[in-house]
């Protein structure tokens, strides 16, 4: 049991992370009504990924590698020039991998601040739509290509959460911090957006700037997240516990801590569920998801013809 819960801790702890900046994006994300941009952001952030996998034959020397590894191992022996060859193609090919996740990311952020029309003849979130599908089949096509590619179109999907060490929760959070203060000394802005959009033009706010630097900081925070849980899991922890809540309440302030006791809950199954039955930890956790948003579908359908009844009780 001991070792179980030495196993889970990074995990949950990274999922907490996650929850906490997800949350509060979500509600963001809900109330303006473009529910599929975190799914188009992620897919864009794993699109870097898979482009800078296939790029990677022609981004490095593998001949000067190879003089390199020679070289070194007339010095430090075969085996010790091998593994200090691997350690180091390793961190450039993850270097590489991260730079390509927030490019895509950030040329997204840009494709949704600068390319939304003002008389909404075309719908916001048809354009995200577009940018999801498109980034989807692009990655497909890409991977087919790709030794291994199931496996890395699988990991993509999900992640591999388990995986993380504490490494990855302390960059996380530092991460999601810097992110979290730029949100706080310009929330005034974002919120006057999210609530009102026309309002906010009319006022004088350049609407798109302020979109750029939102959807900016979002994708930011998705390639992190993508990087650790994948597409699925990114996207149900920003969209499901604020829909959840919005069932229920109205205001920011509230909705949002609800929606992080909804994904605090839903990472503590998810988490408990994969260990007890050895199943995978990112689908799990999306499961998890899907059960309690049908739970508080539920549940609002029975406070709904509750109050109906008692309401016409009350009338009679």
């Amino acid at each position: 049991m001991m070792e179980m819960i030495a196993i889970l801790a990074a995990p949950f702890a990274v999922c907490l992370v996650i929850a906490a900046l997800h949350g509060y994006m979500g509600t963001h994300v809900v109330k303006r009504g473009v529910i599929f941009v975190d799914l188009a952001l992620a897919q864009m952030a794993a699109l870097g990924v898979v482009v800078a996998l296939a790029s990677e034959p022609l981004l490095f020397n593998h001949e000067a590698a190879n003089q390199a590894y020679v070289a070194s191992s007339e010095t430090a022996g075969p085996h010790k020039a091998a593994f200090e060859s691997h350690e180091s193609s390793e961190e450039h090919s993850e270097s590489l991998h991260y730079a390509f996740s927030i490019a895509f990311a950030f040329f997204g952020a840009a494709l949704f601040a600068f390319c939304r029309f003002r008389d909404e003849r075309i719908p916001h979130e048809a354009i995200i739509g577009i940018v999801f599908v498109v980034s989807a089949a692009l990655s497909v096509l890409i991977l087919s290509r790709a030794p291994h590619g199931h496996e890395r179109m699988e990991a993509m999907l999900i992640g591999n959460i388990l995986f993380v060490t504490w490494g990855d929760v302390l960059w996380t959070l530092a991460l999601y911090a810097g992110i979290a203060l730029v949100h706080m000394i310009f929330r005034r802005k974002f919120m006057a957006i999210t609530q009102d959009i026309s309002g906010a033009e009319k006022s004088g706010m350049h609407v798109r700037l302020w979109d750029l630097l939102f959807y900016a900081t979002f994708g930011l925070m998705v390639t992190q997240s993508v990087k650790m849980g994948g597409v699925l899991v990114v996207f149900s922890y920003l969209i499901i516990p604020a829909v959840c809540a919005g069932m229920f309440l109205s205001r920011f302030v509230p909705q949002m801590i609800l929606t992080w006791c909804i994904a605090l809950l839903a990472s503590v199954l998810g988490l408990a569920f994969s260990a007890y039955e050895d199943l995978p930890t990112g689908a799990s956790l999306v499961c998890t998801f899907g059960a309690l948003l049908v739970a508080c579908a539920v549940l609002r359908l029975v406070i709904v013809t509750v109050s109906s009844l008692l309401s016409r009780r009350a009338g009679r």
